[in-house]
């Protein structure tokens, strides 16, 4: 009986690119714990590895991926998971692992809820016509209003994902500068390869001070995405002590209409898995 695929694959291609391709095609690559930890592991690989210039993020299946696990969230709410979740990083933060390597997204069908953060942390974005982008967490009661995304959109757009929970198809994507090119699907990962051929033609040095240029200096110093970061988390974590939090991902679990009272857990009634 062959062995099972793993869930997060690496792959090297010449001329020094590597390919990190999520696994999950039957949960559309949601990030589970042991998912962040593979995909994690990827990310070392890649920037330890001096002939890695630049890297292609992917999914499996018809997702690049929708977010983290709701499931699991439900679980380590109750206490029936228990252990550290993940790291300290955030799976959709790119930027903390100081690579300083271009990341190229292909997005190969859904990016949503985390998977969109995770897709607006890549340096640029090409994706297929069937791709569909949303912060659809926000149905569930789960904040999204990222820096990643508020910044780099007109308000009213920014408003209207972080509160409305709908989705955005390829073409409205590329108008608003979300993706970059749009690829025939047998043709996406090629058109990536091809773009990453041309950045490491123009050496290694060039893009590594460029990024660290724009994304430390300029986007997280000087624009303040550190701090907005930041006070995002404990937004978050606010939210995270609500009812309402934990009704959404159970909502999703049991795939029915959620519903919410808004009101927060006290010492009393708080779950043992809610921090």
């Amino acid at each position: 009986m062959p062995e099972p695929e793993a869930i997060c694959l690496y792959e090297k291609r010449e001329p020094h690119i590597a390919i990190i391709r999520l696994n999950r095609p039957e949960k559309k690559n949601a990030i589970s714990r042991d998912l962040y930890w593979a995909l994690d592991e990827a990310w070392q690989k890649a920037k330890s590895d001096d002939d890695v210039w630049s890297v292609i993020l992917t999914g499996s299946g018809d997702a690049f991926c929708v977010g983290g696990d709701l499931k699991e969230n439900l679980a380590f709410a109750k206490g029936e998971m228990k252990g550290p979740r993940s790291g300290p990083r955030p799976y959709s933060n790119t930027r903390a692992l100081q690579m300083h390597k271009p990341i190229i997204a292909a997005i190969n069908g859904y990016a949503v809820g985390g998977g969109f953060s995770l897709a607006l942390a890549c340096h640029i974005r090409y994706c297929v016509p069937a791709s569909k982008f949303g912060c659809s967490e926000v149905r569930w009661s789960h904040m999204a209003a990222w820096p990643s995304y508020i910044c780099q959109l007109p308000t009213g757009w920014a408003y209207w994902f972080a509160l409305s929970g709908q989705m955005i198809e390829a073409d409205t994507a590329f108008r608003l500068g979300l993706v970059q090119k749009i690829c025939e699907p047998d043709k996406l990962i090629d058109d990536c390869i091809e773009l990453c051929t041309t950045i490491n033609r123009n050496g290694r040095l060039i893009a590594a001070h460029t990024i660290e240029y724009i994304e430390d200096k300029l986007l997280y110093e000087i624009q303040g995405w550190e701090k907005g970061f930041e006070v995002h988390r404990e937004f978050y974590a606010h939210l995270r002590q609500s009812k309402d939090y934990d009704e959404g991902s159970a909502a999703f679990a049991e795939r029915r209409k959620p519903e919410f009272s808004q009101e927060y857990y006290d010492k009393k009634t708080k779950p043992p898995g809610v921090p």
